[in-house]
């Protein structure tokens, strides 16, 4: 079979989503975007974005906390990613809005995250 991509942060191969990354995308319009009386919607686009979203179960705490000091800091970072919208996997810049987890464990040796997720917005418009 083709060798399946890794998704990676600043280059480090990362703890892998549970069932890939999901994907969506946002449009930026103007202000004074609207409908018209006839319905018709009036709009000044901007810019799209690609937005998407982590989320792994089990992840041993040195994992979980690898990705957290990448993406927890408010700050752009390089992803590694399939995207649909280009067909291919490529790097892109993006910064995470908010995120949440679950810890699982505290036993020593065996930390872990029951669940970990975010969210992350392209910088770049596609």
């Amino acid at each position: 079979g083709v060798m399946q991509d890794k998704i990676r942060i600043n280059g480090i191969e990362i703890f892998q989503p549970d069932e890939g990354i999901g994907y969506s995308f946002e449009t930026t319009y103007s202000e004074a975007s609207g409908r018209v009386q006839s319905g018709v919607m009036n709009a000044v686009s901007y810019f799209t974005v690609e937005q998407l979203s982590y989320e792994a179960t089990e992840i041993p705490m040195n994992k979980a906390s690898e990705i957290l000091q990448m993406v927890a800091t408010g700050n752009p970072f390089t992803l590694h990613y399939f995207s649909v919208y280009y067909n291919r996997w490529r790097d892109g810049l993006f910064r995470v809005g908010k995120g949440s987890l679950n810890i699982g464990s505290l036993e020593q040796g065996y930390e872990k995250l029951s669940s970990l997720s975010f969210n992350m917005t392209g910088e770049e418009p596609i």
